[in-house]
Protein backbone atom coordinates (compact mmCIF):
# COMPACT_ATOMS: atom_id res chain seq x y z
CA UNK A 1 0.00 0.00 0.00
CA UNK A 2 0.62 1.81 -2.82
CA UNK A 3 5.11 0.29 -1.36
CA UNK A 4 8.12 6.68 -1.25
CA UNK A 5 15.03 11.06 0.22
CA UNK A 6 16.33 11.92 3.46
CA UNK A 7 19.13 14.01 5.09
CA UNK A 8 21.80 11.55 6.39
CA UNK A 9 23.04 13.13 9.55
CA UNK A 10 25.95 11.52 11.98
CA UNK A 11 25.68 11.06 15.40
CA UNK A 12 28.01 10.69 17.77
CA UNK A 13 29.30 7.26 19.40
CA UNK A 14 28.55 6.76 23.26
CA UNK A 15 32.11 5.46 23.92
CA UNK A 16 32.10 2.51 27.46
CA UNK A 17 34.87 3.97 29.85
CA UNK A 18 37.37 1.24 30.40
CA UNK A 19 36.55 0.33 33.87
CA UNK A 20 33.22 0.21 35.55
CA UNK A 21 30.16 -1.93 34.81
CA UNK A 22 29.12 1.46 32.86
CA UNK A 23 28.11 -0.25 29.53
CA UNK A 24 28.99 0.98 25.64
CA UNK A 25 27.54 4.55 24.77
CA UNK A 26 27.07 6.27 28.06
CA UNK A 27 29.33 8.43 27.28
CA UNK A 28 30.19 11.38 25.22
CA UNK A 29 33.10 11.33 23.01
CA UNK A 30 36.06 14.07 22.83
CA UNK A 31 35.27 16.60 21.10
CA UNK A 32 38.57 16.91 19.61
CA UNK A 33 37.36 14.30 16.85
CA UNK A 34 37.34 16.23 13.56
CA UNK A 35 34.38 17.28 12.38
CA UNK A 36 32.07 14.65 10.03
CA UNK A 37 33.01 12.13 12.10
CA UNK A 38 30.82 9.39 14.18
CA UNK A 39 31.18 10.91 17.55
CA UNK A 40 31.23 14.70 16.91
CA UNK A 41 28.21 15.68 17.84
CA UNK A 42 27.19 16.98 20.91
CA UNK A 43 24.71 15.02 23.05
CA UNK A 44 20.76 16.24 22.88
CA UNK A 45 18.17 15.96 26.20
CA UNK A 46 16.64 13.06 25.07
CA UNK A 47 20.05 11.19 24.03
CA UNK A 48 20.94 11.89 27.98
CA UNK A 49 18.25 10.70 29.20
CA UNK A 50 17.74 7.90 27.16
CA UNK A 51 21.79 7.16 27.97
CA UNK A 52 21.18 7.60 31.99
CA UNK A 53 18.52 4.80 31.79
CA UNK A 54 21.11 2.42 30.46
CA UNK A 55 23.75 3.38 32.95
CA UNK A 56 21.40 2.82 35.53
CA UNK A 57 19.72 -0.46 34.56
CA UNK A 58 22.30 -1.71 32.17
CA UNK A 59 20.93 -5.30 31.98
CA UNK A 60 17.82 -4.07 30.32
CA UNK A 61 17.32 -4.50 26.68
CA UNK A 62 14.62 -2.08 26.13
CA UNK A 63 16.66 0.85 26.78
CA UNK A 64 19.29 -0.50 24.30
CA UNK A 65 16.54 -0.70 21.73
CA UNK A 66 15.04 2.77 22.68
CA UNK A 67 18.69 4.20 21.68
CA UNK A 68 18.69 2.28 18.62
CA UNK A 69 15.02 3.71 17.71
CA UNK A 70 16.57 7.26 18.28
CA UNK A 71 19.56 6.47 15.85
CA UNK A 72 17.62 4.77 13.62
CA UNK A 73 14.73 8.34 13.26
CA UNK A 74 18.13 9.88 12.55
CA UNK A 75 19.48 7.69 9.61
CA UNK A 76 22.69 6.94 12.02
CA UNK A 77 22.08 3.03 11.32
CA UNK A 78 25.74 2.09 12.49
CA UNK A 79 25.47 3.28 16.14
CA UNK A 80 21.36 1.70 15.60
CA UNK A 81 22.66 -1.43 14.90
CA UNK A 82 25.66 -1.41 17.41
CA UNK A 83 22.77 -1.07 20.06
CA UNK A 84 21.13 -3.46 18.98
CA UNK A 85 23.62 -6.21 19.05
CA UNK A 86 23.80 -4.59 22.71
CA UNK A 87 19.90 -5.41 23.29
CA UNK A 88 20.28 -8.95 21.82
CA UNK A 89 23.19 -9.56 23.99
CA UNK A 90 21.03 -8.59 26.80
CA UNK A 91 18.10 -10.52 25.69
CA UNK A 92 18.01 -12.97 22.30
CA UNK A 93 14.61 -13.85 22.99
CA UNK A 94 12.87 -10.74 22.36
CA UNK A 95 10.88 -10.33 19.01
CA UNK A 96 10.84 -6.31 19.11
CA UNK A 97 14.64 -6.13 18.72
CA UNK A 98 14.28 -8.63 15.73
CA UNK A 99 11.36 -6.35 14.63
CA UNK A 100 12.98 -2.83 14.81
CA UNK A 101 16.44 -4.26 12.94
CA UNK A 102 14.42 -5.96 10.48
CA UNK A 103 12.86 -2.09 9.70
CA UNK A 104 15.77 -0.69 9.47
CA UNK A 105 17.09 -3.35 7.21
CA UNK A 106 13.98 -3.00 4.99
CA UNK A 107 14.05 0.72 4.88
CA UNK A 108 17.28 0.68 3.32
CA UNK A 109 15.97 -1.78 0.93
CA UNK A 110 17.87 -5.02 2.19
CA UNK A 111 15.05 -7.10 1.91
CA UNK A 112 16.39 -10.50 2.19
CA UNK A 113 17.96 -9.82 5.24
CA UNK A 114 15.22 -7.86 7.02
CA UNK A 115 12.49 -11.00 6.40
CA UNK A 116 15.41 -13.36 8.00
CA UNK A 117 15.01 -10.35 11.07
CA UNK A 118 11.40 -10.90 11.03
CA UNK A 119 11.98 -15.29 10.68
CA UNK A 120 14.70 -14.73 13.81
CA UNK A 121 11.98 -12.59 15.37
CA UNK A 122 9.23 -15.36 15.21
CA UNK A 123 11.63 -18.06 16.26
CA UNK A 124 11.69 -16.40 19.51
CA UNK A 125 7.90 -15.60 19.74
CA UNK A 126 5.59 -16.96 17.08
CA UNK A 127 3.20 -14.90 17.95
CA UNK A 128 3.93 -11.24 17.42
CA UNK A 129 1.71 -9.91 15.50
CA UNK A 130 4.11 -7.05 13.81
CA UNK A 131 6.55 -9.67 12.68
CA UNK A 132 4.03 -11.65 11.45
CA UNK A 133 2.84 -8.89 9.13
CA UNK A 134 6.09 -7.93 8.37
CA UNK A 135 7.25 -10.83 7.08
CA UNK A 136 3.47 -11.66 5.68
CA UNK A 137 4.40 -8.34 3.70
CA UNK A 138 7.72 -9.71 1.90
CA UNK A 139 6.15 -12.87 1.41
CA UNK A 140 3.22 -11.07 -0.68
CA UNK A 141 5.90 -9.31 -2.81
CA UNK A 142 7.87 -12.50 -3.84
CA UNK A 143 4.17 -14.37 -4.55
CA UNK A 144 4.63 -16.58 -1.58
CA UNK A 145 0.83 -16.37 -0.91
CA UNK A 146 0.28 -19.82 1.30
CA UNK A 147 3.01 -18.53 3.42
CA UNK A 148 1.79 -14.83 4.05
CA UNK A 149 -1.95 -16.69 4.45
CA UNK A 150 -0.94 -18.82 7.74
CA UNK A 151 0.93 -15.81 8.93
CA UNK A 152 -1.63 -13.23 8.74
CA UNK A 153 -4.32 -15.99 9.87
CA UNK A 154 -2.05 -16.00 12.73
CA UNK A 155 -2.14 -12.88 13.32
CA UNK A 156 -5.88 -12.06 13.32
CA UNK A 157 -5.96 -15.25 15.89
CA UNK A 158 -4.18 -13.32 18.23
CA UNK A 159 -6.34 -10.29 17.58
CA UNK A 160 -9.52 -10.69 15.50
CA UNK A 161 -9.95 -6.64 15.59
CA UNK A 162 -6.44 -5.94 13.89
CA UNK A 163 -7.48 -3.52 10.79
CA UNK A 164 -3.71 -3.50 9.29
CA UNK A 165 -4.06 -7.68 8.96
CA UNK A 166 -7.29 -7.10 7.03
CA UNK A 167 -6.18 -4.68 5.21
CA UNK A 168 -2.72 -6.66 4.62
CA UNK A 169 -4.82 -9.77 3.27
CA UNK A 170 -6.71 -7.67 0.87
CA UNK A 171 -3.01 -6.32 -0.13
CA UNK A 172 -2.42 -10.28 -0.85
CA UNK A 173 -5.73 -11.19 -2.56
CA UNK A 174 -5.27 -7.96 -4.85
CA UNK A 175 -1.78 -9.26 -5.73
CA UNK A 176 -3.55 -12.75 -6.78
CA UNK A 177 -5.33 -11.01 -9.14
CA UNK A 178 -8.58 -11.73 -6.70
CA UNK A 179 -10.42 -8.80 -6.81
CA UNK A 180 -13.34 -9.66 -4.47
CA UNK A 181 -11.94 -11.01 -1.95
CA UNK A 182 -9.61 -7.99 -2.07
CA UNK A 183 -12.45 -5.59 -1.76
CA UNK A 184 -13.98 -7.06 1.42
CA UNK A 185 -10.40 -7.88 3.10
CA UNK A 186 -10.28 -3.67 2.60
CA UNK A 187 -13.94 -3.27 3.47
CA UNK A 188 -13.15 -5.03 7.14
CA UNK A 189 -10.10 -3.25 7.71
CA UNK A 190 -12.43 -0.29 7.11
CA UNK A 191 -15.06 -1.56 9.14
CA UNK A 192 -12.71 -2.08 12.43
CA UNK A 193 -10.98 1.30 12.21
CA UNK A 194 -13.01 3.53 10.21
CA UNK A 195 -10.24 6.46 9.73
CA UNK A 196 -8.14 3.41 7.85
CA UNK A 197 -7.09 5.97 5.00
CA UNK A 198 -5.01 3.14 3.01
CA UNK A 199 -8.10 1.08 2.57
CA UNK A 200 -9.84 4.10 1.27
CA UNK A 201 -7.60 4.83 -1.85
CA UNK A 202 -7.47 0.68 -2.02
CA UNK A 203 -11.22 0.16 -2.34
CA UNK A 204 -11.37 3.26 -4.54
CA UNK A 205 -8.81 1.80 -7.16
CA UNK A 206 -10.59 -1.37 -7.31
CA UNK A 207 -13.75 0.68 -8.09
CA UNK A 208 -12.04 3.11 -10.41
CA UNK A 209 -10.72 0.07 -12.55
CA UNK A 210 -14.46 -0.90 -12.70
CA UNK A 211 -15.32 2.41 -13.56
CA UNK A 212 -18.01 2.52 -10.60
CA UNK A 213 -19.31 5.93 -9.25
CA UNK A 214 -18.47 4.01 -5.51
CA UNK A 215 -14.80 4.92 -6.75
CA UNK A 216 -15.69 8.62 -5.84
CA UNK A 217 -16.89 8.03 -2.70
CA UNK A 218 -14.59 5.98 -1.12
CA UNK A 219 -11.74 8.57 -2.87
CA UNK A 220 -13.89 11.71 -0.49
CA UNK A 221 -13.39 9.39 2.88
CA UNK A 222 -9.75 8.97 2.20
CA UNK A 223 -9.69 13.01 1.79
CA UNK A 224 -12.00 13.23 4.78
CA UNK A 225 -9.66 11.92 6.75
CA UNK A 226 -6.46 13.46 4.87
CA UNK A 227 -7.76 16.84 3.86
CA UNK A 228 -4.27 17.39 2.40
CA UNK A 229 -3.51 14.11 0.63
CA UNK A 230 -2.13 14.30 -2.71
CA UNK A 231 -2.46 11.06 -3.44
CA UNK A 232 -6.50 10.85 -2.28
CA UNK A 233 -7.21 14.21 -4.14
CA UNK A 234 -4.90 12.51 -7.52
CA UNK A 235 -7.23 9.45 -7.44
CA UNK A 236 -10.17 11.28 -7.59
CA UNK A 237 -9.15 13.81 -10.13
CA UNK A 238 -8.15 11.13 -12.63
CA UNK A 239 -11.78 8.54 -12.24
CA UNK A 240 -13.52 12.44 -12.79
CA UNK A 241 -11.28 12.73 -15.83
CA UNK A 242 -11.14 8.84 -16.94
CA UNK A 243 -15.27 9.08 -16.86
CA UNK A 244 -16.34 12.53 -18.00
CA UNK A 245 -16.96 10.85 -21.51
CA UNK A 246 -20.20 9.63 -19.20
CA UNK A 247 -20.75 12.78 -17.11
CA UNK A 248 -18.58 16.11 -19.19
CA UNK A 249 -19.50 17.64 -15.91
CA UNK A 250 -17.39 15.73 -14.23
CA UNK A 251 -14.05 17.62 -16.24
CA UNK A 252 -15.20 21.05 -14.13
CA UNK A 253 -15.21 18.75 -10.73
CA UNK A 254 -11.36 17.01 -11.69
CA UNK A 255 -10.26 20.78 -12.31
CA UNK A 256 -11.57 21.43 -8.44
CA UNK A 257 -9.27 18.46 -7.74
CA UNK A 258 -6.54 19.37 -9.44
CA UNK A 259 -6.85 23.18 -8.28
CA UNK A 260 -7.16 21.54 -4.56
CA UNK A 261 -3.81 19.70 -5.60
CA UNK A 262 -1.91 22.84 -6.38
CA UNK A 263 -2.88 24.76 -2.99
CA UNK A 264 -1.42 21.78 -1.47
CA UNK A 265 2.05 22.07 -3.69
CA UNK A 266 2.17 24.02 -6.72
CA UNK A 267 4.87 22.36 -8.04
CA UNK A 268 2.67 19.05 -8.95
CA UNK A 269 3.48 19.16 -12.70
CA UNK A 270 0.61 16.60 -12.98
CA UNK A 271 -1.88 18.48 -11.98
CA UNK A 272 -1.07 21.48 -14.56
CA UNK A 273 -0.20 18.57 -17.27
CA UNK A 274 -3.74 16.95 -16.78
CA UNK A 275 -5.70 20.12 -16.87
CA UNK A 276 -4.00 20.99 -20.27
CA UNK A 277 -4.68 17.61 -21.71
CA UNK A 278 -8.82 17.34 -20.81
CA UNK A 279 -8.74 21.32 -22.75
CA UNK A 280 -6.69 19.68 -25.37
CA UNK A 281 -8.38 16.14 -25.75
CA UNK A 282 -12.03 16.73 -24.40
CA UNK A 283 -13.04 20.02 -24.24
CA UNK A 284 -10.95 21.54 -27.06
CA UNK A 285 -10.10 24.73 -25.64
CA UNK A 286 -6.66 24.96 -27.15
CA UNK A 287 -5.86 28.55 -25.44
CA UNK A 288 -6.77 27.06 -22.28
CA UNK A 289 -4.48 23.87 -22.94
CA UNK A 290 -1.60 26.06 -24.03
CA UNK A 291 -2.19 27.96 -20.65
CA UNK A 292 -1.83 25.06 -18.66
CA UNK A 293 0.59 23.49 -20.33
CA UNK A 294 3.07 26.40 -20.00
CA UNK A 295 2.51 26.34 -16.39
CA UNK A 296 3.62 22.30 -16.20
CA UNK A 297 6.64 23.64 -18.27
CA UNK A 298 7.48 26.20 -15.98
CA UNK A 299 7.41 23.95 -12.82
CA UNK A 300 9.84 21.11 -15.06
CA UNK A 301 11.67 22.69 -17.84
CA UNK A 302 12.34 18.75 -18.96
CA UNK A 303 8.61 18.00 -19.01
CA UNK A 304 8.70 16.79 -22.88
CA UNK A 305 5.48 16.01 -22.80
CA UNK A 306 4.10 18.59 -22.02
CA UNK A 307 6.51 20.55 -24.95
CA UNK A 308 4.42 17.66 -26.97
CA UNK A 309 0.92 18.15 -26.16
CA UNK A 310 1.44 22.01 -25.62
CA UNK A 311 2.44 21.74 -29.94
CA UNK A 312 -0.76 20.02 -30.32
CA UNK A 313 -2.97 22.46 -29.29
CA UNK A 314 -0.25 24.95 -31.24
CA UNK A 315 -1.30 22.80 -33.65
CA UNK A 316 -5.01 23.16 -33.33
CA UNK A 317 -4.97 27.06 -33.20
CA UNK A 318 -2.91 26.76 -36.34
CA UNK A 319 0.23 28.14 -35.05
CA UNK A 320 2.67 26.07 -36.93
CA UNK A 321 5.51 28.10 -35.57
CA UNK A 322 4.74 27.44 -31.88
CA UNK A 323 4.06 24.25 -32.45
CA UNK A 324 7.33 23.22 -34.21
CA UNK A 325 9.23 25.12 -31.44
CA UNK A 326 6.82 22.95 -29.40
CA UNK A 327 8.25 19.78 -30.85
CA UNK A 328 11.46 20.81 -31.25
CA UNK A 329 12.20 21.00 -27.38
CA UNK A 330 10.37 18.13 -26.82
CA UNK A 331 12.92 16.30 -29.01
CA UNK A 332 15.91 18.26 -27.50
CA UNK A 333 14.85 16.62 -23.97
CA UNK A 334 14.17 13.21 -25.46
CA UNK A 335 15.53 12.50 -28.95
CA UNK A 336 13.78 9.14 -28.96
CA UNK A 337 10.14 10.46 -28.48
CA UNK A 338 8.58 9.07 -31.51
CA UNK A 339 5.40 11.03 -31.68
CA UNK A 340 6.88 14.27 -31.03
CA UNK A 341 9.45 13.29 -34.01
CA UNK A 342 5.88 12.62 -36.14
CA UNK A 343 4.29 15.66 -35.36
CA UNK A 344 7.20 17.66 -36.31
CA UNK A 345 7.60 16.18 -39.64
CA UNK A 346 3.93 16.82 -40.30
CA UNK A 347 4.11 20.70 -39.22
CA UNK A 348 7.02 20.79 -41.87
CA UNK A 349 5.53 19.60 -44.51
CA UNK A 350 2.43 21.46 -44.10
CA UNK A 351 4.83 24.45 -44.16
CA UNK A 352 6.10 23.62 -47.22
Amino acid sequence: MNITSHLIIFFVAILMVACGDKPAGTEQSSSSNKPGQANDITVDSLLAAINKRIADSPKDYKNYLERARYYGEKLDYQLAYEDLTRAIEVDSTKGDIYLYKGSLLFQQEKIKEAYEQYESCLFHESTHVDCLLRKAEIDIVFGNYDKARVNINEALKQNEFNAEAYYIRGRMYKAMRDTSLASSSYKTAIEVDPNYYDAYIEVGLLYANQKSDLAKEYYNSAIEIKPKSVEAWYNKAMFLQETGNRKPARYSEAFVCYDSILKIDNKFTAAYFNKGFIYLEYMQKYDSAVFQFTNAIAALPTYYQAYYNRGLAHESLNKRNEAEADYKSALSIEPTYTEAAIALDRVLKSKR
